[in-house]
């Protein structure tokens, strides 16, 4: 009786500590940006791209300010996992990206980067491209992209299972181990 009571604790706790923990699964990040953190670039980049974990609402806010606090980029475009917006630096020097957004789970994430410009923008900079991602043609309607949210219920269940399958498995053998 002492393994069954055991096994139903060890079974309660395992999903307790999986749901507890899901919603730390569900912040959002930034995967990758161009420019990247902390870069030094020769000629400034025609925009400023961020990719994320997950898709991004129509409320993520991005700003790039030089070292005076003025503004660096147009209109900002947000689609999928990526935040974008048009270079508009003019001086050589230091400039911060700031960007926020809300997770699934309401969670706020605040956070900035710098990156380094050495020599005034150029007018043949090329855009710049991430992995992953379709060109598009300019005057052209870009197809939407497709939402993959990551879920993490299937992994929340696959460990209450394994909870219970391991609590029933610890039941079966002390009951066996009694009988004999």
């Amino acid at each position: 009786m002492r393994m069954k009571r055991f096994a139903l604790m060890f079974a309660v706790v395992a999903g307790f500590l999986a749901l507890w923990s899901a919603p730390a699964l569900a912040h959002n990040s930034l995967v990758e940006s161009a420019p990247a953190k902390d870069a030094r670039l020769a000629a400034a980049p025609a925009e400023v791209r961020l990719r994320f974990l997950s898709n991004l609402d129509k409320n993520a806010s991005l700003k790039v300010t030089d070292a005076t606090g003025a503004s660096a980029i147009g209109a900002v475009t947000v689609s999928g996992k990526f935040m974008s917006a048009p270079f508009t630096g003019t001086a050589p020097g230091t400039y911060t990206v700031t960007y926020g957004l809300t997770s699934s789970d309401g969670h706020v994430v605040n956070s900035s980067y710098t990156f380094g410009v050495d020599a005034p923008p150029s007018p043949t900079t090329a855009p710049v491209v991430l992995p992953e991602e379709t060109p598009t043609v300019t005057g052209l309607a870009a197809p939407p992209l497709e939402k993959k949210s990551m879920s993490w219920f299937p992994y929340i269940g696959g460990a209450a299972v394994a909870g219970l399958a391991v609590g029933g498995l610890l039941a079966f053998l002390k009951r066996r181990r009694l009988s004999r």
